[in-house]
């Protein structure tokens, strides 16, 4: 059984690529999702659910001590039937939770089942670093637009935890293409998402399995990413790419000043998008 952290660098869908991946896990592996992101949980009021169970009753289980097991004692569910220990709206009460969690979250691993966990933006000094660093890989979201493959450029150099694989997923358009992504950054992009605003909402209230959203490009794209990663794949650097961060700064600020190819307003996969839509 493994760990996969999910998180951003800049706000740009990490919270949506880890309900995906719960949403579309293989059915036969156990899987729980922790909302582990400092600056709230958007499952609960997204869903309707009631506050509790959540993480803020398992931490104060945890205060006592007690196996990790006691995590499914405080799980929703999504309507695939994936279990979900969603966090309070709250970035203080989060933040404050987390902490009173870091034990037990820093022993997700022992778990009999899947875990993936939402940690947000990879801030420093993030609490969710702890669940990071307890990781067997890291999933990084991020836009393949060159400020936001620059910021990840920039993180990278400086990244903490670095002995966690790490591999990016690309969401929405972007002139970029991913094998490109990959030489400058040297880092697996391990899968490209759509921007779909309507498919993302609908995951937290009909199954993936669903027709509407089995046939969604994000729904595809997502249910791939799971069984890649359910398989045991891990993000290694890419073979020939710039792996030092010395090495990728510098390719990365060639980039910049002799782009890639002319970056234009790209058009968004999904109309909504434009009126102003998030994912």
């Amino acid at each position: 059984m493994s760990v996969v952290a999910v998180g951003s660098v800049r706000s740009c869908g990490a919270s949506t690529l880890a309900l995906g991946l719960a949403a579309t896990w293989p059915s036969s592996r156990r899987l729980v999702l922790v909302e582990a992101d400092p600056a709230g949980g958007t499952l609960a009021g997204a869903s309707g659910w009631p506050p509790e169970p959540s993480l803020v009753s398992l931490a104060a289980a945890a205060r006592h001590g007690g196996s990790p097991e006691m995590v499914f004692d405080h799980c929703q569910a999504l309507p695939g039937g994936a279990a979900v220990v969603v966090a309070p709206a709250s970035a203080e009460q989060s933040r404050a939770t987390l902490a009173m969690a870091e034990r037990l979250l820093g022993r997700l691993g022992e778990l009999d089942a899947d875990v993936v966990v939402d940690c947000g933006r990879l801030d420093p000094g993030s609490p969710a670093l702890a669940v990071v660093a307890g990781a067997d890989r890291l999933v990084v979201a991020v836009r393949p637009r060159l400020a936001d493959l620059h910021t990840a450029a920039t993180w990278l150099e400086a990244r903490p935890l670095a002995q966690v694989p790490v591999a990016l997923v690309a969401v929405g358009d972007g002139p970029y293409p991913d094998a490109e992504i990959a030489e400058a950054l040297g880092v697996e992009v391990a899968a490209r998402l759509a921007w779909d605003p309507a498919a993302a909402e609908a995951l937290v209230s009909v199954p993936a399995s669903a027709r509407r959203l089995r046939m969604a490009p994000l729904t595809r794209a997502v249910r791939t990413l799971a069984e890649h990663l359910a398989a045991g794949a891990t993000g290694e650097p890419v073979a020939g790419a710039a792996s030092s961060s010395a090495r990728v700064g510098a390719r990365l600020g060639r980039r910049m000043h002799t782009p890639w190819r002319a970056e234009p307003a790209v058009a968004s996969t999904n109309a909504s998008a434009s009126n102003g839509a998030t994912q």
